[in-house]
């Protein structure tokens, strides 16, 4: 048993005792290891528990001050990897917050790895959630500032998938907020970015999200620039150089590339996908941030008819498509204060023997991690 905490509906927290049974290493990054196994109590389902140590700027915070823990009790919605519970714990001096999250098996980037293909009724349940994702996140106005296949878990035998990682996420207290142009993954970085500007927009996840997309529907990135210069140079070989309005919309200098006239998305990708994915990609995929069309209508374009449809589609596996109706309502309940179930005996002590193993573990791989 460990004490944490957990967020009621209000977004306060509320103590509560923890228990998990043993758990693997799932995914690592420069600043955090995310570990997936089962928890006991108090409630029992699988998650992932995300472990952050804590650097120079944020070593004196408490947990419940972390920034990604601060985003996500803001948040709650079914294509996202919610924040169930959190705790801390010490290793190697340095506090480690710990985030109990939602955890589904399969990460879009291991996949396009190991050659999966998706198929289009797929690649549009997908792109779905996504988008239902962002469109929260806009309501909420969030902006995820990473979102890319690695960011992307999904369960390939029910259809469903999350959006994960809100460790670059910002809360915009307007609708814009200044901070460093060097974000987002290269190839989906958007272009005002890549130009330079420092004012951040829920147009950044639309671009982003709409590149994630792509290579579920066409099995490859769209823009695979071997660096920044090159990256612009693919967009503007494809959409044009930027117009007067779209540098005054972005408030940034004039890119210094050749001009290039557009050859269009179609040409670009040698017209490979359907005419409705196309109007999708050309419906977001603008260099003028504010002309791309935002999340929630994004939901609305004909090539999700088939998300509506009833009765539900069969897809390849002989699975119905996952009933995603309400993913389009921005409002959606957070589990209430949840009573600690008991648990037996014999269950406790085995779970806490492997919690123990696990935790050293766990220590072992963070203080390597740091080295």
């Amino acid at each position: 048993m460990m004490n944490g905490y957990g967020i009621k509906e209000n977004g306060e927290f509320y103590p509560v005792s923890l228990q998990f049974g043993g758990h693997k290493l799932c995914g690592s990054g420069r600043f955090s290891n995310v570990y997936c196994g089962q928890m006991i109590a108090p409630i029992q389902k699988e998650v992932a528990v995300k472990n952050v140590w804590s650097d120079t700027e944020t070593r004196h915070l408490k947990t419940s001050e972390y920034a990604e823990i601060q985003i996500l009790t803001k948040l709650f919605h079914p294509a996202i990897s919610n924040l169930l519970f959190f705790y801390s714990r010490s290793a190697n001096d340095k506090t480690i917050h710990c985030l109990v999250l939602d955890y589904l098996p399969n990460e879009m980037a291991k996949m396009r790895d190991q050659g999966v293909k998706f198929d289009v009724l797929d690649a549009k349940i997908y792109t779905f959630q996504l988008f239902s994702a962002i469109a929260h996140l806009a309501s909420k106005n969030i902006v995820h500032m990473d979102i890319k296949p690695q960011n992307v878990i999904m369960n390939r035998s029910t259809g469903n998938l999350k959006l994960a990682d809100f460790g670059n996420a910002r809360r915009l207290e307007t609708n814009e907020k200044t901070g460093g142009a060097y974000q987002v993954t290269r190839f989906y970085r958007p272009p005002e970015l890549l130009f330079g500007c420092e004012k951040f927009t829920p147009a950044i996840d639309i671009w982003s999200a709409t590149c994630v997309a792509f290579e579920l529907f066409a099995n490859r990135v769209l823009f695979r620039g071997k660096d920044t210069k090159d990256e612009i140079t693919l967009i503007i070989g494809v959409f044009g150089y930027p117009t007067d309005e779209d540098i005054k919309s972005m408030g940034v200098k004039r890119p210094r590339v050749a001009r290039k006239e557009a050859r269009g998305i179609e040409t670009y990708t040698s017209k490979m996908l359907d005419p409705e994915i196309y109007d999708f990609l050309k419906s977001t995929l603008k260099i003028d941030p504010k002309k791309r069309k935002p999340a929630i209508e994004v939901l609305k374009l004909p090539l999700f008819d088939v998300i509506r449809a009833i009765p539900r589609k069969k897809r390849s596996n002989g699975m119905e498509i996952p009933n995603l109706l309400n993913y389009t309502e921005m409002y959606h309940k957070r589990e209430s204060e949840v009573e600690v179930a008991p648990v037996d005996i014999e269950t406790t002590e085995k779970a806490e023997k492997e919690s123990k193993s696990s935790s050293s573990h766990s220590d072992e791989e963070d203080k390597g991690k740091e080295k």
